[in-house]
């Protein structure tokens, strides 16, 4: 025997081997296949519903409504994720809404300005005023039930802050009030 020297492989140890490695392959995609398979048909594992005893029946009458029954023991099912309903708020056309500007950056006109163009655009307006104290951020304050109002004012006033009114006594004869902050500029 020589030391260190291997014994010369044959060519039919490459194609065996070959053979084996595909084998392997085919063997675990054929088990991966089969894992999938039963995953996907079964949809009541994967909602956590239970699939056991449960029997329909349905009793029809031509003068009666469709009626059917459940003999399943009540099962609860985890909740889906769907997305929540909206419903939309209707929004009161500009002439019915009555609206005023206040200012509280002491900017001559800029009340009187911004009223105009709010009358402008068919906006109930009432006489432009100042209000103290002086407000760090434009705002659009509200009173109960004109919140979608409001909103609909912010292109006419943007960055600002839309809010219930803090003061509900404060300028009753409106419904929504713009007040120019510091922040504010024409």
């Amino acid at each position: 025997m020589n030391k260190g020297r291997h014994a010369a492989e044959t060519s039919n140890s490459f194609y065996r081997d070959l053979t084996m490695m595909l084998l392997g392959i085919v063997l675990v995609g054929g088990a991966v296949f089969l894992l999938l398979y039963l995953i996907a048909g079964n949809p009541d594992a994967e909602a956590g519903a239970s699939t056991t005893g449960s029997t329909t029946s349905s009793v029809a009458d031509t003068s009666e409504p469709t009626v059917t029954t459940s003999t399943t023991p009540a099962t609860t099912t985890p909740a889906t994720t769907a997305a929540p309903a909206t419903t939309a708020v209707p929004v009161r056309p500009p002439q019915e809404i009555r609206v005023i500007v206040l200012n509280s950056i002491g900017l001559a006109g800029a009340a009187g300005r911004k009223t105009q163009e709010l009358a402008d655009a068919g906006y109930q307006t009432q006489q432009a005023d100042d209000i103290e104290p002086q407000q760090d951020q434009s705002r659009v304050w509200y009173h109960e039930g004109f919140a979608a109002e409001a909103n609909a004012l912010l292109p006419f006033l943007p960055g600002a802050i839309v809010e219930p009114i803090p003061d509900p006594e404060l300028q009753t004869g409106t419904d929504v009030i713009l007040v120019l902050g510091a922040g504010y500029t024409e």
